[in-house]
């Protein structure tokens, strides 16, 4: 109200009542009614029966409502404790004491003594004029991938207040973790690659509130996997123990140059990953496949134009070349390259042949070579033996094979012998003791030296001492 100032009442003659005004200031407030006292004091020409009056202001506010909020908090690692905090609302201001009572509804998705702090049942109290108080909730941070989960807090009770409205307030723990990852892992890291087995275990990074499927996939050429290719890690724990997959080496004929080594892996589903559109990462295991084969050997091979005469090539003509090739008994894991040289051999000189290109390589996997030897006989008129070309390789690389065995090519001589033509010196000599010179010339050369023996004709001529005439390798004159 507003406030009244002192002041004096005058009573004209025959008057029997004055009045005292006093302005009440009105307001929204719910609160007790009040009252106002005036009082009288040094009368003149009067006394005093009744010195004090007093007024009331009688209150005409309903009481405020209760309402309670849903908030939410980021639920935070390991070892994390972030607060939720319900706020309480009258709504609006009350002159009294104003009281409500709070607990845990336990309905919530959340599981009080592990999600957060169990809460205790408590009363909050809204002094005059207190509008708002907090309900407090200890929330547990972890480390699992789950759905969003709440927690119920219920309002009963109230005093100075009208019945609650919004009884219930549900908070919200945001889950921040993202989807899990699975480790894969064997229980034997090398096994034998004809048939080997071993077992494959999974792992997960941290928990998830939904259980994880993992498939182990074969790797064609590698391994396969068996019947039993799923392993299932249940919701809320991070091993699949004691479920298993198993797998088997595949054998293959190729030599490997050191074991064979493949990943096993597979592949992962969560369904609560996918109801946040994650996806589960698999890191997959190493596991070495323990080669069984030999080394392989390489041989060395020759083109045959006449199949009726095996490793031999004509001196001239169409069937004077022949194609070097290489072959592998069994693939390697890794390329052979051959260094082919061709020198020659008895009754040969370098000479007699050409060779064109040097390199034959054999792919990893493959067992026949690429590239392109060829040794071409180069003719000649020379008359003598067939000659012989050896052919060699040399191993370069890292498959562990070793040279081959040298291969020989033969050349057929196609020249005729030669002929021997005879020559005097003196075409007239006289009959009694003359004298002449016999040379000898050959048609064409020869590899071999020939000697040719004058014979004498009885009666005609006699042949000396020196009768026999020698024309050497490689000349056709005997001078």
């Amino acid at each position: 109200y507003t406030a009244l100032t002192a002041g004096t009442l005058t009573f004209a003659a025959g008057t029997t009542s004055r009045s005292v005004t006093v302005w009440v200031t009105g307001d929204t407030t719910d609160e007790s009614d009040e009252t106002v006292v005036v009082s009288l004091s040094s009368p003149t020409n009067a006394t005093i029966s009744a010195g004090t009056g007093t007024g009331t202001i009688t209150n005409d506010d309903g009481a405020p409502t209760l309402s309670i909020s849903s908030p939410s908090v980021t639920e935070g690692a390991a070892g994390a404790t972030p607060t939720l905090t319900f706020t309480v609302t009258l709504s609006a201001a009350s002159g009294k004491r104003v009281t409500v009572g709070y607990a845990d509804a336990l309905t919530g998705t959340a599981t009080s003594g592990t999600d957060y702090t169990a809460l205790t049942a408590g009363t909050l109290t809204f002094a005059a004029g207190t509008t708002s108080r907090g309900v407090t909730v200890s929330v547990t941070g972890d480390t699992r991938d789950e759905q969003d989960e709440t927690v119920v807090v219920v309002l009963s009770g109230p005093v100075n207040a009208l019945p609650v409205s919004g009884r219930t307030g549900t908070g919200t723990i945001t889950d921040d973790d993202a989807a899990p990852g699975v480790t894969l892992a064997v229980a034997d890291t090398a096994i034998a690659e004809a048939g080997g087995v071993t077992t494959v275990t999974a792992t997960l990074s941290h928990a998830s509130s939904a259980a994880t499927t993992v498939t182990v996939m074969g790797v064609p050429g590698f391994y396969t996997a068996g019947s039993d290719a799923t392993i299932v890690i249940a919701a809320g724990s991070t091993a699949s123990a004691p479920d298993t997959a198993t797998v088997t080496a595949v054998n293959d004929a190729v030599d490997n140059v050191g074991d064979r080594r493949v990943t096993v892996t597979g592949t992962a589903a969560n369904a609560q990953a996918a109801a946040e559109s994650q996806t589960v990462a698999v890191t997959g295991a190493a596991l070495t496949l323990r080669d069984d084969e030999d080394t392989p050997t390489v041989t060395l091979a020759l083109s045959e134009p006449d199949a009726a005469k095996p490793d031999t090539i004509a001196e001239s003509g169409a069937d004077n070349a022949s194609t070097v090739t290489a072959t592998l008994n069994r693939a390697s894991s890794e390329a052979v390259t051959l260094m082919v040289a061709a020198v020659a051999g008895t009754n040969a000189v370098s000479g007699d042949f050409t060779q064109t290109g040097t390199t034959l390589t054999i792919v990893a996997g493959s067992t026949a070579s690429t590239g392109v030897v060829t040794l071409t006989a180069n003719d000649d008129t020379t008359d003598g033996p067939d000659k012989a070309v050896t052919v060699t390789a040399t191993v370069s690389g890292d498959s562990g094979v070793a040279n081959p065995a040298a291969v020989t090519l033969t050349i057929t001589d196609d020249d005729a012998a030669p002929g021997v033509t005879l020559a005097v010196a003196e075409s007239a000599i006289a009959e009694a003791g003359g004298v002449t010179t016999v040379t000898a010339t050959l048609s064409h050369v020869s590899s071999a030296a020939t000697t040719v023996t004058v014979t004498g004709v009885p009666g005609f001529y006699t042949a000396g001492s020196d009768a026999t005439i020698v024309i050497a390798a490689g000349a056709t004159a005997s001078a």
